[in-house]
């Protein structure tokens, strides 16, 4: 297939081989930034964490096993509502104790529970929605005094269209007055109906209401749905209708028409509870971020630290931010792709291994070797990788520009205000702060026109990098986005949030623009290298020194044992070790730890071997 197949570029698109040093990029500040929230737990992780935390472990187990997953129709009317089958009761904890108070004191005997319900039954029968809620509002108005009530019905039934009531009460309804006075379905018997129903409420009036806008706001297919949950009670056990009941009352909705329980989540400290193991569990955990930040291991790490992140993010969803979810994002790609190939540790081994066999065969790096020591291999996992952490962030930005354009708040330039005071993220407590804002807002046109550019500032990058990020104008769509998010960090304090936003920015920088800002620059000073490839510790010594070597300082040459030219002078042992350290332009601030007991002289060690050669080399036996 030639390039201009389609499917060949739609397969180019997703699996081309790129560089990986983006990635690996990537890799270093999302780590370290993982790394900086998770040590802030540390103060807080009982707190947080605990079983006896800010939301407690036993409420937890009990979400993560019995929450109701409820969905709609995927045909017909209700294809795209979002219902909710069975009875409801309300969101409010003090109208909902109430209701459930109301539910628990009706008769579990069937034959008593129909007359209590027979007035909400005749309601619902009227098929007239208006009048149901009238019917039910009538009933919320009548007195708690038996006496006084007595009275109001009684001029209920006696209704004339010209008579004056005997006491102050609530206006009788039209359906009512459309029943005779007298008979089997008379106004006679709809008072002996709603008598029985007011009965079976509770006694505070307060409550009482609760109860009866509880049954208003249903409406009749909620209201007819809830007066079956009630008739179901009655045909099972005590010991099930207790649990329905309690269900109902601790989810808000009836667990046999919910279409799945619970959530299939994991979480480390669902298991770890005891503070000691979980002090060490955390320990372990930041040991392992940190292992994935510097790219040790990093095909397992990454796997690691998803899952020792997502494990905090479930065990406490109430303090779920939108950097909580940012990062898990951003940690998800890094373990798709092999982020680990560049500006990693894994890297510098890599570069190791392969310095060491050129050395070892040649005695000098040889151009092969030396092409994959200049940059890292292509790689499609990173490509993939990449391409996945591109789209999702136009996703992500065409959503939150779409969701403003529905708000009046970023229409009549509020949000832009909001932004600038809100107390909670904003610098408005500093004085400074507050005089600016201030006399910015005493000019009517300067605000309206700050306002105005940074609405338009949001609305063009979010709406316009989902389209513009694939043009030529990417370096420009690129930097509005960096501004952006600097801007949410100045103003509005969510700096780790704008951080891995930012971070989520890098994805669309090719990966040569990072390695020439990174090792772009021009050794002045050549440093030579000389040993004995005859000798396997010499020749690691050198390796090591080419791995650290990442702007081609070093020249190597034979010689008996090792030594390090530079500068002119030509050094041996420790002395040579200081001085490769500081010659090499990667490492010099590494030098003072050779002054580090036990780690200084395992450096020098490892970059000045002392072993004998068991030959003498080639170059100067012929001479």
């Amino acid at each position: 297939m030639n390039s201009t197949n389609p499917f060949r570029k739609w397969l180019n698109f997703w699996f081309a081989p790129v560089d990986p040093t983006t990635l690996g990029f990537i890799r270093l500040v999302t780590g370290f930034a993982v790394l900086y929230v998770h040590l802030a737990y540390c103060f807080d992780l009982q707190a947080f964490f605990g079983p006896n935390g800010w939301y407690g472990l036993d409420y937890v187990n009990r979400e993560r096993n019995e929450s109701p997953l409820h969905i709609g129709d995927f045909w017909g009317e209700g294809a795209w509502q979002e219902t909710l089958r069975g009875a409801r009761v309300p969101e409010y904890p003090h109208r909902r104790a109430a209701v459930m108070k109301w539910i628990r004191g009706l008769p579990s005997d069937r034959t008593k529970l129909e007359p209590a319900l027979a007035y909400v039954d005749r309601l619902g029968q009227l098929n007239n929605q208006v009048a149901s809620q009238g019917g039910l509002a009538y009933v919320a108005m009548l007195s708690g005094d038996p006496d006084v009530r007595k009275k109001q019905l009684g001029d209920m039934i006696h209704y004339k269209p010209d008579a004056t009531k005997t006491i102050s009460g609530p206006d009788v309804q039209q359906f009512m007055t459309n029943l005779p006075e007298e008979g089997p379905n008379s106004r006679t018997a709809l008072a002996a109906e709603i008598e029985t129903f007011f009965q079976s409420l509770p006694a505070v009036q307060e409550d009482r209401q609760y109860v009866i806008f509880h049954l208003i706001e249903l409406g009749p297919v909620g209201r007819t749905s809830f007066l079956q949950f009630l008739r179901d009670l009655t045909t099972v056990t005590a010991e099930e209708r207790a649990q329905r009941i309690d269900y109902l009352d601790y989810w808000g909705s009836e667990e046999r028409f919910a279409y799945r329980l619970g959530s299939p989540i994991f979480s480390l400290w669902y298991h770890i509870t005891d503070p000691t193991g979980m002090a060490v569990a955390h320990g372990v955990i930041l040991v392992i971020m940190f292992l994935f930040a510097i790219g040790f291991c990093t095909r397992v790490t990454s796997i690691l630290t998803w899952l020792a992140a997502i494990s905090y993010i479930h065990r406490t969803q109430q303090v779920l931010f939108g950097m909580d979810t940012m990062m898990n994002i951003l940690l998800i790609y890094l373990m798709i792709g092999n982020s680990g190939a560049a500006l990693s540790v894994d890297r510098l081994i890599a570069r190791y291994r392969a310095a060491r066999n050129s050395l070892a065969r040649t005695g000098t790096i040889d151009p092969v070797t030396q092409q994959f020591l200049d940059r890292p291999p292509e790689s499609v996992s990173a490509g993939l990788a990449l391409r996945l952490l591109q789209v999702h962030f136009c996703f992500i930005y065409m959503a939150a520009g779409l969701s403003k354009l529905k708000g009046d708040a970023w229409w009549n330039t509020m949000a832009y205000w909001d932004t600038l005071v809100n107390p909670e993220f904003t610098l408005i407590h500093y004085h400074w702060y507050e005089y600016l804002v201030r006399q910015m807002v005493q000019s009517r046109p300067v605000f309206a026109i700050a306002s105005a550019l940074g609405v338009g500032f949001t609305f063009v990058a979010e709406l316009g990098l989902p389209f513009l990020v694939w043009t030529r104008l990417r370096p420009y769509i690129i930097i509005m986005g960096f501004l952006l998010h600097a801007g949410v960090a100045v103003f509005m304090g969510l700096w780790i949030f704008s951080l891995l936003m930012m971070t989520m920015l890098l994805g669309y920088i090719p990966g040569c623009c990072i390695r020439e800002r990174l090792f772009g620059s021009v050794a002045s000073t050549k440093v030579g290298y000389r040993f004995n490839r005859q000798s396997p510790g010499q020749v690691r010594s050198a390796a090591w020194a080419q791995a650290l070597d990442f702007d081609n300082q070093l020249e190597f040459s034979a010689a008996a044992d090792v030594r390090v030219v530079a500068n002119g002078q030509e050094t041996a042992g420790s002395p040579a070790a200081r001085s490769l350290l500081r010659n090499l332009s990667w490492t010099k601030s590494l030098a003072c730890l050779l002054f580090v007991p036990v780690l200084g002289g395992l450096i020098a060690r490892n970059l000045v071997s002392v072993e004998p050669a068991t030959h003498e080399p080639q170059e100067m036996a012929k001479s």
